[in-house]
């Protein structure tokens, strides 16, 4: 790596630096401190401090020399006034252990009004009062000391478990898991054609492997104690239909070709995969146990069902379809009042239009959903195409994302969710803060491990070694202003706790006629005039019902 390369990576870095400013609580005054920009980089202005200061209910502080402090950023402290939210609380962390003693998480909790982050020693401090001596995950441990992440559990150590041949296993040569490979272009259309859910196996390949008890070896708990392993014994084969043995017992093999499945009781089997013209008074009803591809046309009136998932190449009309897996349509669904759709999986459509859908996962249609009722445990995502949504009845456990809700007839269109959270202006722009600085962090590390790198394969020069130097100062120096960042971040958030429930998300309108239920009570409806643009519908945290409109598009 050439030195004038580091020249400019230093340079840039200096040039384009972003002022910074932090207020900390020391014996109940407020001290504020403001740094200079560099060259091209821009300068905090006076209403961003004075916004964190009502925030942080700093009292007795005087505006003008505010602004000038502001104006004269001399990284120095001053103090501008009386901290009055309280006293300031260190973050702490709660370590809890699993009864078995092999598995320890760490729960951080914030600083408040101003109190001091929890750093690397701290941390280490607490694994040790609460006695853990091994496993501990280093990385879990620099990760929350320099980007901490508050109120969420993490594994902070981990034990080894007794190695033995107990159940010794068995070794699966296909995915089990059956998920469905979908993904969207940069217009957010789906290929349907394109989702590979239907996993196949030729006649006579192994499908899996036995695998052998290991010897024996003793485990160690996260307080250091050893823990005696038990002898080994082989786990017996969970044969089902279509699956043989080798000669030797070893291997299980498939008898025809067909999809292999691994149910949830343990059995392995290969389903046939049934591919049918169409689904008429020639075939009946279907009820199969392995995957379903429809080519054509399923008659109205007719019911298919399967422990796996369907693949429908049309559209349908008043069907009846139940699958364990997902129910994907590369067409649409025309139920006119009375066809079903059923799954247990996700359920994937181009369009809906007097249908019913139930989905222990989440609904996604590209087109529209007319006059529908929809239910889905997680998410119900109308978008790609049109994205409407017109009429029916729509339930989604977290949130119904749309491009327009309604029509201009006012259709009566009704949805229910729950309660979603609510993230002030102000908590984004700190995060936008703390993402910038992780960005120069990130490019700062880069360009050092191209130095370190190149140290590896030759001595570097002395101006080398200074850049080195000087790119690990930047490093802290980087590293001191995320923490800060974050402090200041996590201080705002102990005054404004969001709700983490769920919303509805319109991208372009919302029409006369749309009723939305977010809980306890709590409605939005449209009487008069059409809402235009962009809206999150959702409760804030003062629990009445908001129109957030001013979301970026």
């Amino acid at each position: 790596m050439s030195d004038a390369y580091t020249k400019k990576v230093l340079q840039d870095l200096e040039e384009s630096e972003n002022g910074f400013f932090l207020i900390e609580n020391k014996n109940g005054n407020a001290v504020l401190r403001v740094t200079a920009p560099g060259k091209t980089g821009s300068p905090v202005e006076p209403i961003q401090v004075i916004t964190r200061i009502q925030i942080f209910g700093v009292e007795g502080y005087d505006e003008r020399e505010i602004r000038k402090i502001v104006k004269n950023p001399d990284g120095k402290e001053h103090i501008i006034g009386k901290w009055t939210g309280g006293e300031p609380e260190n973050s702490r962390a709660e370590i809890i252990v699993q009864t078995d003693g092999m598995e320890a998480s760490i729960t951080l909790y914030p600083p408040k009004h101003g109190g001091s982050m929890l750093d690397e020693e701290g941390i280490r401090n607490a694994l040790n009062l609460a006695g853990i001596k091994y496993g501990i995950i280093d990385e879990i441990v620099s990760e929350l000391a320099s980007d901490p992440e508050y109120h969420r559990p993490y594994t902070i150590a981990e034990g080894i478990p007794p190695l033995s041949g107990g159940n010794g296993g068995i070794d699966f040569i296909f995915d089990t898991s059956n998920t469905p490979n979908l993904e969207a272009d940069a217009s957010g259309k789906v290929d349907f054609r394109e989702i590979n859910i239907i996993k196949s196996i030729s006649k006579n390949k192994v499908l899996a492997r036995k695998i052998e008890p290991k010897p024996g070896k003793d485990g160690i708990d996260v307080y250091g104690d050893p823990i005696p392993f038990t002898k080994g014994e082989e786990v017996e084969w969970k044969l089902g239909a279509n699956v043989t043995l080798s000669p030797d017992g070893r291997e299980a093999l498939a008898t025809i070709t067909g999809r292999p499945v691994l149910d949830r009781s343990g059995f392995l089997r290969v389903d046939e995969v049934v591919h049918l013209e169409n689904v008429d008074f020639s075939t009946g009803n279907v009820d199969f146990p392995g995957t379903i591809i429809v080519e054509e046309k399923i008659a109205d009136g007719f019911t298919l069902t399967t422990d796996g998932s369907l693949i429908i190449k049309k559209s349908v009309g008043k069907v009846f379809l139940k699958a364990k897996g997902d129910v994907v349509l590369s067409g649409g669904f025309m139920g006119r009042g009375q066809g079903t759709i059923h799954a247990e999986g996700e359920i994937y459509a181009k369009f809906v239009e007097q249908g019913k859908m139930i989905s222990g996962k989440s609904v996604f249609i590209e087109e529209a959903s007319m006059h529908s009722d929809i239910t889905a445990e997680e998410d119900v995502v109308v978008s790609g195409g049109r994205g409407e949504i017109i009429g029916g009845d729509i339930i989604a456990g977290r949130s119904i994302l749309c491009n327009k809700l309604g029509a201009v007839v006012e259709t009566k269109t009704i949805l229910t969710v729950g309660t979603p959270p609510e993230i002030i202006k102000e908590l984004e722009k700190m995060r936008i803060d703390i993402q910038s600085k992780k960005e120069v962090l990130g490019k700062v590390e880069q360009t050092m491990n191209k130095l370190i790198d190149e140290g590896s394969k030759r001595d570097l020069n002395p101006e080398e070694k200074g850049m080195l130097a000087k790119l690990r100062e930047v490093e802290n120096k980087y590293t001191g202003l995320l923490k800060a960042a974050q402090n200041q971040y996590n201080s705002a958030v102990t005054s404004y706790e969001p709700n983490k429930d769920s919303y509805v998300l319109a991208e372009r309108e919302i029409h006369p006629g749309v009723d939305i239920n977010l809980g306890k009570g709590k409605y939005y409806k449209v009487s008069l005039n059409p809402v235009i643009g962009k809206s999150k519908i959702n409760l804030g945290v003062d629990g009445n019902v908001h129109n957030d409109r001013k979301l970026k598009n």
